[in-house]
């Protein structure tokens, strides 16, 4: 207040003014206007803006609920997806298995078809065996037989010594090899 009278002695005796302290005529009308402004913000600015800034929270509020919702939505379809997923992976194996199953059926069923050929080409296998080992019998016995017979015959054409027997075998052997 002391600065306030100050300042309208100064004024009043002519002495220049102070520029940080303004004048009490400045300070009266500035006051003045700053409420009147205020009045007619606080009447006419401000609804508005309460308004506007009601309505913003309530689309964000909105939006957030949306978003809830949806979210809720996709985990539900998600959890009914894994279920149906699951259900066809379980499909899928039983299915599995029931065809392993038919196939090891048609398996065993074609097998016992066969057997009986397998068996009947086993046994004919084993006769064609016999019948070759008999063959070849044979021819052993017939060479052998031969090869008696042709020593027996050089033997008895001419008789010889010891050493010279060994080497006549030895020859009809080589022929008859050959």
């Amino acid at each position: 207040m002391n600065a306030l009278a100050s300042g309208l002695l100064a004024a009043s005796e002519g002495e220049s003014s102070n520029p940080i302290i303004p004048e009490i005529f400045e300070v009266v009308w500035g006051s003045i206007a700053f409420f009147i402004l205020l009045i007619v913000m606080w009447k006419f600015a401000l609804p508005p803006i309460r308004r506007a800034m009601e309505a913003r929270t309530e689309r964000i509020q909105g939006d957030l609920d949306a978003a809830a919702t949806a979210k809720t939505e996709a985990e539900e379809l998600r959890a009914s997806y894994d279920a149906r997923l699951a259900e066809a992976n379980t499909e899928a194996a039983r299915i599995i298995e029931e065809a392993r199953a038919q196939a090891e059926e048609v398996r065993q069923e074609r097998l016992a078809a066969i057997e009986p050929e397998i068996a009947e080409r086993r046994a004919q296998a084993e006769a064609d065996i016999d019948a070759a080992r008999e063959r070849a019998m044979a021819e052993v016995r017939a060479d052998i037989t031969s090869i008696a017979v042709g020593a027996a015959e050089q033997v008895v054409m001419a008789s010889i010594d010891e050493a010279a027997h060994a080497q006549l075998i030895e020859d009809y052997i080589e022929r008859v090899g050959n």
